[in-house]
């Protein structure tokens, strides 16, 4: 049963959702015309996501080197993302957002999560240690919310927290790409004071930290949830 409260009502939407969304809406609707299913297009996603996986970690050859891998790594990175969003907006269109697409979805979602950040790792971009962290960060945010709506009874929107997915792939791309002009106008980057890699694995750090921040904002939100039940119970 789902349950509905005044904490839950409280929760608005963030406009940036409700931007994307209704700029999105028109393809949904042109998508929707052509047959195709919401879920093929999220596998979709997810094959793009390996394919930028394998760029990001061919940087790591010398023949290829580490600004080419970053950059068709993360153009792949953007593509994948904007299947990601068209597929949400196709199942919209249709009508057909049921509790199977949107588990499909959320599930592929960290598959392609961890591919990104697998290529980056083995692109040698980034410390293992940091990437790990991150991706447990994304992951128990997700658990989070899940646990949270099918043990709890609570609709928890993927809004709670202070860092959505979109956002975290938008930083993790800039990243990149500022990653990019360090290596191509900056001579010596072992030896940059920063880090050791440079921007993007401060980048993917700041996504892990925001990642467990949003997980514990979750947490205190069914916290509160449960406890509102029980006021009302008492």
């Amino acid at each position: 049963m789902e349950c509905v409260t005044t904490l839950e009502k409280s929760q608005p939407p963030k406009k940036l959702r409700k931007r994307y969304e209704a700029f999105f809406a028109p393809f949904g609707r042109f998508l929707a015309k052509t047959g195709i299913s919401p879920n093929t297009i999220s596998v979709l996603s997810v094959s793009v996501s390996i394919l930028s996986c394998i760029a990001y970690a061919s940087g790591s050859y010398p023949n290829v080197g580490k600004s080419l891998g970053l950059l068709v790594g993360t153009l792949l990175l953007g593509c994948s993302s904007l299947l990601d969003m068209l597929d949400g907006s196709l199942a919209r269109a249709k009508g057909v957002a049921g509790h199977f697409g949107a588990l499909l979805d959320r599930t592929l979602d960290r598959v392609s999560e961890f591919f990104f950040l697998l290529g980056i790792m083995a692109g040698g971009y980034v410390y293992p240690e940091w990437v790990f962290f991150c991706f447990e960060g994304m992951i128990l945010a997700s658990y989070i919310r899940s646990t949270a709506e099918k043990r709890g009874g609570l609709n928890m929107d993927s809004t709670t927290g202070i860092f959505e997915r979109k956002e975290k792939l938008t930083l993790l791309s800039m990243g990149c790409l500022i990653e990019i002009l360090i290596y191509e106008n900056f001579m010596g980057i072992e030896d940059w004071w920063f880090f050791e890699f440079g921007f993007l694995a401060l980048i993917v750090l700041i996504i892990g930290f925001l990642s467990h921040i949003s997980a514990f904002q979750r947490l205190r939100y069914a916290q509160k949830f449960h406890a509102s039940l029980e006021e009302k119970k008492a």
